[in-house]
């Protein structure tokens, strides 16, 4: 199985959705963030992929603000365009959970997961428009929007 990975491009107009402007980021910091979403060797175990690239993508924060929700909407993003939804009613509280160390992130995936079934993990997913779903889903999501300083 071959997996689908989400760009430093993608994850900067994502940040730029969620937060209506540009941020000043971290380039570096940004590459590692956004490559948490491979794994070692073959890069094939989607979910704990997804539990890994969420955690380190809030743990680097690469922009000066909107971290956590990037990391949130990104690893659903990913998720879904690998063939995987989450199960949350709550997305800003499940993040908390995991963030505060409540939950394991991979535990708390594992939980949530449903296989999807919609077209976004076809052989070009549509990563835009996925990110766009979950832009839509959650516009209202209260996450940290501070400054990484």
């Amino acid at each position: 199985m071959s997996l689908h990975y989400l760009t430093v491009q993608d994850i900067l107009w994502l940040n730029l959705q969620l937060m209506k402007k540009v941020e000043d980021f971290r380039y570096a910091d940004l590459e590692e963030a956004t490559y948490y979403q491979y794994g070692y060797g073959s890069s094939t175990n989607l979910l704990p992929q997804a539990a890994r690239f969420l955690t380190g993508f809030a743990k680097v924060k690469p922009f000066a603000a909107g971290n956590d929700a990037t990391a949130l909407i990104a690893c659903l993003a990913f998720l879904k365009i690998n063939g995987v939804d989450l199960a949350i009613e709550d997305a800003a509280a499940w993040f908390h959970q995991i963030k505060s160390g409540e939950h394991e992130a991979l535990d708390a995936i594992e939980k949530a997961a449903k296989e999807s079934h919609d077209d976004h993990h076809g052989l070009t997913p549509d990563i835009r428009a996925t990110m766009g779903e979950f832009l839509v889903k959650y516009e209202n999501l209260e996450l940290e929007t501070a400054s990484a300083a």
